[in-house]
């Protein structure tokens, strides 16, 4: 590695992880409730307007309206997913040789988990039928993919599994992410199709009854080496590892350290965003207690600031970036050598020699 004078005094921790090359993706957010404190737990606000009328109304009688609770259809959307998935989308995700899912019987599986109950009463159990139908004979070896911080890198990077695959590629979440549902005691029903509760003060499980599962299950599934995308300058100085993340409370302890199917190493992705302050980087603060959980667990441990496939996809969100302008003359100078066979400033030198000859061509004549 060649480090000039500005860098020769910091000792560097990064090391370079062998990734594949990036396909772009066009997922953005995560449907995943923010992690809170066990001892606080608050769920996202939804943003719409909520629709208030008696007990027994269903708002999916209308044409589209938007509500806080259930989404409308959603038995459709789920099973049109479920077939979507397996014949078009992901066949790259699924076991080669396995069998496809019945849609309608994983829904029902579902359905039976909500439906007619208050959502108060969920737990980490409740959707065990369902994944155990969805993902039962699932591996994902040496393609496993975590993030915490960096959704829309993640899944870019990922490209819908061609690459690696995360927790949203796996049919039980792809069936369900981007959707809201939630039972409704005494209704026919058994959704509730205006508004969907956002805490539980006497469950604290009850916000994760499904993402907090779908974490661990993932996380249970993942073998060989495993690969973890965090964002190292996140706002207000938060962490790159924070205690508080699907990934530090329900993937990292469940990953498996024995049998045939076991994570053996697991590789660190830090990413700075363009034009971002550094908060940390591998080898620093909460990398270093991550570092000593991942070894303590029995796996090998790498760690790499901004992968150049990575700050590619990063420098196509944030072209303007001061990082990302230096990096575009030089891939602009280069592509125009692939063109023209000189690079752009030999080109422009060249055209003003050109410009000068006629010129002065003219002005002899």
């Amino acid at each position: 590695m060649n480090i000039d004078c500005t860098t020769s005094l910091i000792e560097i921790k990064s090391q370079h992880i062998s990734l594949k090359v990036p396909h772009l993706s066009v997922k953005t957010h995560s449907n995943r409730p923010s992690l809170k404190p066990l001892r606080n737990v608050t769920r996202r606000k939804m943003k719409s307007k909520l629709v208030t009328k008696n007990k027994f109304y269903n708002p999916c009688n209308e044409v589209h309206t938007k509500t806080n609770g259930t989404t409308c259809g959603l038995r459709e959307i789920m099973i049109g997913r479920c077939s979507h998935y397996q014949y078009i989308k992901n066949g790259f995700v699924q076991p080669n040789g396995s069998r496809a899912k019945n849609c309608t019987e994983l829904y029902e599986a579902f359905e039976s988990a909500v439906r007619y109950k208050s959502y108060c009463n969920m737990n980490m159990s409740t959707y065990g039928r369902y994944f155990e139908l969805a993902l039962g004979d699932l591996h994902v070896i040496n393609r496993a993919m975590f993030w915490s911080g960096t959704y829309a890198i993640a899944h870019t990077y990922g490209s819908n599994g061609r690459n690696y695959v995360t927790l949203e590629d796996t049919l039980a979440a792809a069936m369900v992410n981007g959707l809201t549902w939630c039972g409704k005691e005494n209704d026919t029903e058994g959704f509730d199709f205006v508004s969907c509760p956002y805490r539980c003060k006497d469950n604290q499980w009850a916000d994760y009854a499904f993402w907090g599962l779908a974490s661990k299950t993932f996380a249970q599934l993942a073998a060989g080496e495993v690969y973890v995308v965090l964002n190292g300058s996140q706002a207000n100085g938060k962490s790159a590892f924070r205690n508080d993340s699907y990934f530090r409370s329900f993937e990292l302890p469940n990953l498996r350290q024995n049998g045939t199917y076991r994570v053996t190493k697991v590789n660190i992705l830090v990413l700075h965003s363009p034009d971002a302050e550094v908060v940390e980087r591998c080898g620093q603060k909460s990398l270093l207690e991550l570092e000593r959980l991942v070894q303590n667990k029995g796996f090998d441990y790498a760690c790499e600031d901004d992968p150049e496939e990575l700050i590619l996809i990063m420098c196509s969100e944030h072209w303007h970036a001061r990082e990302c302008q230096v990096a575009r003359q030089v891939l602009r100078q280069t592509w125009n050598k692939k063109l023209y066979g000189i690079s752009n400033s030999n080109r422009n030198l060249l055209s003003l020699v050109i410009f000068s000859l006629i010129f002065g061509f003219n002005f002899i004549f």
